[in-house]
């Protein structure tokens, strides 16, 4: 905010701090990150909404590394630059996380209100912007009192918008990977689907978090009037080790950012039959309750990791939906679950014989789990085991069987 630059305001030279050089660290890798998602040809829908969202972000860093270390000072046009993108944090991260779920969204005239707030700050910064060198520094001198900073009460309320519109968009990201989540787990039985919504999670707390300590600056800046910028560097820190994060995430889970499927979006098809006795539709489910148990034990199609309801229906040649309906009214489960439930017994079959001698994580990837972390938590979730102490368990006899097996 304005008053970063009141409290280097006396400074004659550009110095760097242990912060500044965080900072700006913070702010390179979100720069390159930036260009790396823009130019991925893999999903290119929701990576250019993360691209932008990282660039913002990146340049409001910049701008916090050149008032710490004078910068500003010496070229005050670039005194509160990055105001306005500010409000577009908010649209930038939830159209990422529609589209990166969700097939991308067509463009129209209401997409253009989301802008809105961004455009009605430039509006109101816009005779700021336009004074000269020597009126912006004097109107920044005029915030201090000797040592202390008379906050003006319209950037109270400037930071009170900001917070409010993106906690608002943060909340509605929230509902929408909730419903996504519900809606995925039905058709998809691909953990790395559930991955992409489990990352989002964790970025939507970390925002969450991020703008949770913004609000307690505001308050405590309400009642103190008066300025610590190490308020400000609690928040800087939490920026960037978010860039670091993301780009952790996108060196070492790179599937994270790939786009899902659009088999997997399809819209689910809906019961054009007309209605059914009772005992009709009962009869209906049992004889297809059968073939299902059937094609799961003779046929092991769980074992794609991949696994999609469509394919699994084509398999028993009937409407996703029926088979939809009859694993949630029969097995109380959704389609996710209960083909993991599949793998996790297939794996503990594994893993008592062990007539190979596999490893436990490559006895993961035979079952159809594709990351060791999934597995882990799947398979705890089942057996309240981790695949290790379910192994362990079994004891020195079971080991002796499967190597007798050999």
């Amino acid at each position: 905010m304005l008053w970063r630059v009141t409290h280097i305001i006396r400074m004659e030279n550009i110095q760097f701090n242990v912060w500044a050089i965080i900072i700006l660290l913070g702010a390179v890798q979100g720069l390159f990150l930036s260009v790396y998602f823009f130019l991925k040809k893999e999903n290119r829908a929701s990576n250019k909404w993360l691209a932008l969202l990282l660039t913002t972000v990146s340049l409001h860093l910049l701008e916090y590394a050149a008032d710490i270390t004078g910068l500003t000072l010496q070229f005050p046009v670039l005194i509160a630059i990055t105001y306005p993108l500010l409000f577009l944090m908010g649209p930038f991260y939830y159209a990422y996380c529609r589209n990166l779920l969700d097939k991308p969204a067509k463009f129209s005239y209401k997409s253009i209100l989301h802008l809105l707030p961004s455009l009605i700050v430039l509006l109101l910064m816009f005779p700021f912007y336009t004074m000269d060198a020597n009126t912006k520094l004097h109107s920044l001198q005029t915030m201090t009192n000797g040592n202390s900073l008379k906050i003006p009460v319209e950037q109270l309320v400037f930071m009170g918008c900001h917070v409010i519109q993106t906690v608002a968009y943060i909340f509605a990201s929230f509902k929408f990977i909730k419903k996504k989540k519900i809606e995925l787990k039905d058709v998809s039985s691909d953990v790395m689907v559930i991955k992409k919504l489990e990352w989002l999670n964790q970025f939507n707390k970390l925002f969450a978090v991020y703008f949770l300590l913004y609000f307690i600056l505001i308050v405590v800046l309400s009642f103190l009037n008066k300025y610590q910028v190490q308020l400000d560097y609690i928040l800087l820190l939490i920026m960037s080790v978010s860039m670091y994060a993301i780009g952790y995430s996108a060196i070492n889970n790179p599937d994270i950012f790939k786009a899902i499927p659009d088999v997997v979006l399809k819209a689910p098809e809906t019961d054009e039959e007309p209605l059914q006795e009772a005992s009709e539709k009962l009869e209906k489910f049992s004889e297809l309750k059968e073939k299902l148990l059937y094609v799961m034990q003779v046929n092991k199609p769980y074992l794609k990791s991949d696994l999609k309801i469509s394919d699994l229906a084509n398999l028993l040649s009937v409407p996703a939906y029926q088979l939809s309906q009859l694993i949630n009214s029969e097995f109380f489960v959704n389609f996710y679950d209960f083909i993991n439930k599949y793998r996790v017994e297939e794996a503990k079959k594994l893993l008592i014989e062990d007539t190979h001698n596999y490893k436990i994580l490559s006895i993961g990837y035979e079952v159809g789990f594709n990351s060791k972390a999934t597995f882990n938590r799947v398979f705890k979730k089942f057996t309240n085991f981790t695949p290790s102490a379910f192994k362990e368990s079994l004891g020195p006899s079971a080991e002796a069987g499967g190597k007798s097996q050999t």
